[in-house]
């Protein structure tokens, strides 16, 4: 039996070709060039499925997980360009399982916790051998978070004011702007904080001087870039327009910061299912969460409504998150990293150590 943090076998190469052979044309495919990716999908897939066997037959969890994140990232592409680059670079590893075990740990690093939210411990203060400059370098990344800031309330309020001062999700009143509604519109669809989220993670380290994190944002732009998007649009500043942010209520910003919750797009333009990964599912009534949900704006030419694109990456990188089992493998990794202080002398500890250096470099800012 599968547990729990293996996540879910990969589907037979029959259900795998069936879902592959669904994929509509766009304007940049032609029939026939759309024809030849789905052909090197399959054989990609069946790439993975193989991976998949060894690893499980040699006892490798992670290399299990690796293997599913690959062949769950197949299936679960969000565009056709992400697909044609998922494909490309499974092929290139010429059927290798250490190289192929290495690109999925390359997706779970600059993919899956680049989108994860992770709450560690605060960097405790450290000496430096340069006191003036490091008074300066300190004095830059106060004014950088300054206008973080400043940046950070506009996309707000402005998000707040095109979602007619509401949780997206719930429906309920932000509870700032109670004022702004009438007393009887209160009890009927309740209050609650809402706070801005956002769809392709805000950056929340300013150390600009730190070419490691610069590396790893680096890494993580060139993902997106490589799977069609526009990185300019989500870089810097911009990580803060409309249609990269949510107006949600704390638990499902958590949810949704966390691959806890994504939206699948419907038939309808900005009309999204709202889904809760296991064991939330079963939680719908409770939590006060809507299954289906239809975005509009207060002034669609003014204030953009949330991209269907990133929506849509979001929730691929969410689906093979859980799908794979990579999202409880990372869970696991936060709770062990929260709770540890000393790292084993016998190199038990290398995975945690590898990934709190991870985790140190992640979701960087580079571009202002």
């Amino acid at each position: 039996m599968t547990t729990r943090s293996e996540g879910q076998p990969l589907p037979s190469i029959q259900e795998a070709t069936q879902r592959l052979q669904r994929l509509q044309s766009t304007h940049a495919y032609s029939t026939s060039a759309l024809a030849s990716l789905q052909s090197d999908a399959v054989s990609a897939y069946h790439v993975c499925l193989d991976t998949e066997r060894q690893a499980t037959y040699q006892r490798v969890k992670m290399d299990v997980i690796r293997a599913r994140v690959l062949g769950y990232l197949t299936l679960e592409a969000p565009s056709i360009p992400a697909l044609a680059e998922i494909v490309k670079v499974i092929h290139s590893c010429k059927g290798s399982h250490d190289k192929l075990s290495e690109l999925g740990q390359s997706f779970i690093d600059y993919f899956i916790r680049a989108f994860r939210k992770f709450k560690g411990q605060t960097p405790g203060s450290s000496s430096h051998p340069s006191r003036p400059s490091f008074d300066e370098d300190k004095e830059k990344v106060k004014t950088e978070i300054e206008r973080a800031r400043a940046r950070w309330a506009t996309a707000k309020q402005a998000a707040l004011q095109r979602d007619d001062y509401r949780c997206m999700v719930k429906g309920v009143i932000d509870s700032h702007s109670l004022p702004l509604f009438d007393p009887q519109t209160w009890d009927e669809a309740g209050s609650s904080a809402t706070e801005c989220a956002h769809i392709v993670p805000d950056s929340t380290y300013f150390r600009l001087s730190n070419d490691d994190k610069k590396d790893y944002s680096a890494s993580v732009l060139a993902v997106l870039q490589r799977f069609g998007y526009d990185i300019k649009k989500i870089n810097g500043s911009n990580v803060h327009s409309l249609f990269n942010i949510l107006t949600l209520d704390h638990t499902i910003h958590d949810f949704f910061d966390r691959l806890k919750c994504w939206f699948e797009a419907t038939n309808v333009e900005n009309c999204y299912w709202v889904v809760l990964a296991p064991p939330y599912d079963k939680a719908y009534n409770s939590l006060g969460v809507r299954r289906q949900v239809t975005f509009r704006s207060s002034d669609p030419e003014k204030l953009p409504l949330p991209s269907p694109e990133l929506l849509a990456l979001h929730a691929a990188c969410a689906k093979v998150a859980h799908l794979s089992g990579a999202a409880e493998h990372v869970d696991k990794l936060n709770r062990e990293a929260e709770s540890s202080t000393v790292l084993a002398a016998d190199g038990g500890s290398s995975e945690l150590l590898n990934y709190a250096i991870m985790q140190g470099m992640r979701s960087i800012h580079i571009g202002a």
